[in-house]
């Protein structure tokens, strides 16, 4: 699937390209690869790599140079894929998971769930397909920085943070 395959001096590892810092990576329920990235200042984003496309970085992008100043030509440009979600400001973002399980009912089923390492928070992004309708903020007062999220055989959506005093989180309905 390389989309450079017969061009001179192509890389074969190349598939997809434009990502900046991918950090975290999941199977979706549609069978597709997704991935967050860490942008710049500003400018997190989701993305569904699909191979041949071209995904921005440095380019386009959400995000600005720390300490301010514009990075790229801007925030689109033809030939060049737009995220399926972007944070501004930056979440700093970190681990991922779709949750398939019913543990939670239906309501979250299907939903994409991303540690916030930034704003020490969990984030649960409702999905209609491909397209992100709703970002909840979830543990805001937990005070401790999210690093992983993960779905546990179990169905329950497991969290471990972040600190010397680190802690391995089960996620729970009230």
């Amino acid at each position: 699937g390389n989309p450079l395959a017969g061009r001179a001096g192509a890389l074969p590892e190349i598939w997809s390209w434009g990502h900046r810092n991918p950090q975290g990576a999941a199977w979706g329920p549609d069978g597709r690869l997704w991935i967050h990235e860490h942008g710049a200042q500003g400018g997190d984003e989701i993305n569904r790599p699909e191979a041949g496309r071209n995904y921005g970085w440095p380019v386009i992008t959400y995000g600005e140079n720390y300490g301010g100043g514009k990075i790229g030509e801007g925030t689109a440009k033809a030939g060049m894929e737009q995220p399926l979600h972007y944070w501004v400001p930056s979440i700093a973002p970190s681990g991922m998971a779709f949750l398939t399980s019913d543990r939670y009912g239906t309501a979250w089923k299907g939903s994409l769930f991303v540690g916030s390492l930034k704003f020490a928070r969990l984030h649960r992004l409702e999905l209609q397909g491909a397209q992100v309708v709703r970002d909840e903020y979830l543990l805001d007062g937990l005070g401790a920085r999210i690093r992983d999220v993960r779905q546990g055989l179990d169905g329950w959506l497991y969290l471990l943070t972040d600190s010397p005093d680190g802690q391995l989180l089960r996620l729970r309905q009230r």
